[in-house]
């Protein structure tokens, strides 16, 4: 009778076989790692120019305007602090003061412009500021029948909606004051 005993390779074939294994692993371990390398980096190369393409399309692309705020079309008190400090101007006690002439037909603010005494009229337009500012005499500043002391030498500035009268002796000052207040409307 024969006897079918479980047939293991000798230690010879074993050891010849087990070689070519690990190589036949290591080999193909090298292949699949070259594999996913390339394609690696056939895909970061790929992300790359998506990325680059796209950066190129957002910077060619239209962004929507920046949303910028409105400039008022006339005079507000606020809008005269602004450009006076925009100016290079110190403007302080911004009008919480009232102001009143009889000559004026509105009642204005009074501000502090760098150590001089600016009082502001806004009108509700050009056209009412006008028929006031007419019936100012412009080297006095008074009406042609009034005679005023105002304590320091009076600049009368007439722009847009808006009376000021800039009491100061320093003519520097006097002149960078309506410069930047009558400018504003010059540009429009």
């Amino acid at each position: 009778m024969l006897r079918s005993t479980p047939q293991t390779e000798s230690p010879s074939t074993e050891s010849s076989i087990r070689p070519f294994i690990v190589r036949s692993m290591g080999v193909s371990h090298v292949f699949v790692a070259i594999a996913l390398f390339a394609c690696g980096d056939d895909r970061a190369r790929e992300a790359a120019s998506v990325s680059d393409s796209s950066r190129a399309e957002s910077v060619n692309e239209p962004r929507p305007a920046a949303v910028e705020q409105e400039e008022p079309k006339q005079w507000t008190l606020r809008e005269v602090a602004k450009r006076l400090t925009e100016g290079g101007l110190v403007v302080t006690d911004s009008g919480r003061t009232s102001v009143r002439h009889a000559f004026l037909a509105v009642e204005g603010r009074h501000m502090r412009v760098s150590g001089s005494d600016l009082q502001i009229f806004i009108y509700p337009d050009p056209r009412s500021r006008k028929s006031d500012s007419d019936r100012i005499d412009t080297a006095r500043v008074a009406p042609a029948d009034a005679t005023l002391d105002w304590g320091a030498i009076p600049h009368l500035i007439a722009s847009g909606n808006l009376i000021a009268i800039h009491l100061t002796p320093n003519e520097r000052l006097a002149e960078r004051v309506r410069l930047i207040l009558e400018a504003w409307h010059a540009e429009r």
